[in-house]
């Protein structure tokens, strides 16, 4: 059996499960570091063998990946312990330190910047506080609007950024499922390549990893070695209404690196309001790409440069301009396979859903730099 096979066979999808849930009693910096130090027991029991003693790394050295997760797990607790300290500044220094040594230090294997190709498909939505958008309006917010910028799991309050999904239907998720004719969708697309961090589910990773080969190793050192940083940043908020919530501290923390980071566009991450069980042949994601220029006011001329995006649309729109009581406008067949669970048990194919729908519009229309 070959290495990456022994790898495999070890891994238990239950010890990779995100997104966590705590307990009302639970007080986060425990809870974060019992979530952690599982995953060090796992991987020291199930993979430290068929890994740091099986493989023979660039460096020469053995225990290689276990000393990275144990590193980058004491940054991880540290930068919260510093946080709730009320000393930010040691936060960021100790998160930023310990996400440098495992990134840039003795490992050649690892690299956990993956690259999207120019012309990938984003989608972003904003409710509909006026009847029509402008491209602008769904972009990010203004410069000159900062102060509308509140704090989220991945938005520094203040910070603006552009926020997105792999489909319509990840969106309207995010804003807990309003009602969907006051959703405004734009399609966006990069026009260069671009350069992220993401933070997968373990069922996505593996099934990109179809063939038992060994060059698929890397890809999962490098998700062990980071998995820490998914534990982290997956944590569901307890307390909704709070002003402070923990869950964000080290998801913010991250946005910031990434931020001052000019070869690293941006971060994929999965959502923690997604029950992953309802969706068949899709795998919506979020993204985030932060400001790279600030000015007093308008919009960061890198962001602008790097997506262009369609004029806005909704399902009032659409059903305004194709109207469901009058003729009906029959979308073309579809070779998509996706398939959704909006009502139990009962699956839908993706492209015949409002979701699809819209898409489907977005698609036709013209892309154009704000």
């Amino acid at each position: 059996m070959n290495p990456f096979s022994r790898i495999i066979d070890q891994i238990v999808l239950e010890d990779f499960s995100i997104p966590l849930l705590q307990k009302e009693k639970d007080y986060f910096p425990d809870f974060l570091k019992t979530q952690l130090s599982k995953f060090i027991e796992f991987y020291e029991k199930k993979l430290l063998p068929h890994v740091d003693e099986g493989i023979n790394f660039s460096s020469g050295n053995k225990d290689v990946i276990i000393s990275k997760i144990r590193s980058l797990s004491y940054s991880i607790n540290k930068s919260v312990e510093y946080f709730y300290a009320g000393d930010i500044l040691r936060a960021t220094q100790t998160f930023n330190k310990g996400l440098d040594d495992v990134f840039f230090k003795d490992l050649a294997e690892l690299n956990i910047i993956t690259k999207i190709e120019e012309q990938t498909k984003f989608y972003r939505s904003r409710i509909g506080e006026k009847k029509k958008f402008t491209r602008s309006d769904l972009f990010h917010v203004n410069f000159n609007l900062r102060h509308i910028v509140s704090t989220n799991r991945y938005s520094i309050p203040g910070f603006p950024a552009l926020y997105f999904g792999d489909n319509s239907y990840i969106c309207w998720e995010e804003f807990n499922q309003p009602e969907l004719k006051n959703l405004n969708f734009s399609l966006f697309k990069n026009t260069r390549p671009l350069k992220i961090i993401q933070l997968l589910r373990i069922e996505d990773l593996l099934s990109k990893l179809t063939e038992n080969k060994s060059e698929n190793i890397p890809f999962l050192l490098t998700y062990f070695t980071f998995f820490p940083l998914t534990i982290a940043s997956s944590i569901k908020v307890k307390h909704a209404s709070g002003n402070f919530k923990p869950e964000y501290i080290i998801p913010q923390l991250l946005l910031q690196y990434i931020s001052e980071d000019k070869e690293i566009d941006g971060l994929k991450f999965p959502s923690t309001k997604i029950d992953y069980s309802k969706l068949h042949n899709m795998s919506p994601y979020n993204y985030v790409f932060p400001v790279k220029t600030v000015k007093q006011e308008g919009y960061c001329d890198v962001l602008k440069d790097t997506f262009h995006c369609t004029q806005p649309t909704s399902l009032n729109l659409e059903e305004i301009r194709y109207n469901p009581f009058g003729t009906v406008h029959l979308l073309p067949a579809s070779t998509d396979d996706r398939k959704i669970e909006l009502i139990e048990d009962l699956k839908s194919p993706y492209s015949k859903t409002s979701f699809g729908r819209l898409e489907y519009f977005l698609e036709k229309r013209e892309l154009k730099k704000i």
